[in-house]
């Protein structure tokens, strides 16, 4: 298993967040936090990468415990975060930002500028141009090939397809198949359920920071139970 998170209970201040939360994620797989906004996905995938450390529990990543590591360690080890701000320099080209990313990671693989503009064709036309001037969907272009720039094994993804056109996300679901076909796992949190299945292969539901339901993603599509009570906005 690459990525194991047993029990961990997070908070904000005094605010209990995460519940007992666990989940499984294996080598090479694409998996989802599913729930409506502001049920813990988001802190979730904090608290993995150490922004939001849990003060209980435990996270195992290839088999060693990451949990109370700060965020920088944990990226060392193979974790990549593309939060749903996309959290690229609104002052810096599209070249530039990847460039930096490049530099800041000291991790070696397959992913560099021409690969990664193979992947996002559009963001060789924009290469010139500022992170502040590109769309929403650039932005998460841009995002995600930051991420892959320092040559990830996990890659955790908040809100892929929120804000995105149809052709958008259509786009999204076919680079993210492609960047799977590479190795490279993924987790991503989204409450798209239609976005998920295609795809995801297994997903949790959370609820009130806690993990309702575990499963494959048609045995989720399949349950109109779950998806009233968990999903349906």
């Amino acid at each position: 298993m690459l990525l194991s998170v047993s029990a961990i209970d997070t908070y904000y201040g005094s605010s209990h967040i995460l519940q007992e939360v666990s989940l499984e994620v294996s080598e090479g797989e694409i998996a989802a936090l599913l729930g409506r906004n502001g049920v813990g996905k988001t802190t979730t995938l904090r608290s993995i990468l150490g922004l939001s450390p849990p003060r209980r529990g435990s996270i195992r990543f290839a088999g060693e415990e990451i949990a109370g590591l700060p965020a920088y360690a944990v990226s060392r080890k193979g974790v990549a975060y593309v939060p749903d701000d996309y959290r690229i320099f609104p002052d810096l080209t599209t070249d530039e930002n990847l460039e930096i990313a490049r530099r800041l990671s000291p991790r070696m693989g397959i992913w560099n500028r021409e690969r990664v503009l193979e992947l996002f064709p559009k963001l060789s036309e924009l290469s010139r141009s500022k992170g502040i001037n590109l769309s929403g969907g650039e932005k998460k272009m841009l995002g995600i090939g930051r991420a892959l720039m320092a040559n990830p094994t996990l890659i955790l993804l908040d809100e892929p397809s929120e804000g995105l056109a149809p052709l958008v996300v259509a786009n999204l679901v076919e680079v993210l198949g492609q960047i799977h076909e590479q190795g490279v796992t993924i987790l991503l949190a989204d409450q798209n359920l239609k976005f998920c299945r295609k795809v995801c292969g297994r997903g949790y539901v959370l609820e009130k920071g806690a993990v309702r339901f575990g499963g494959g993603m048609e045995e989720i599509w399949g349950n109109e139970e779950i998806i009233r009570k968990y999903l349906v906005v």
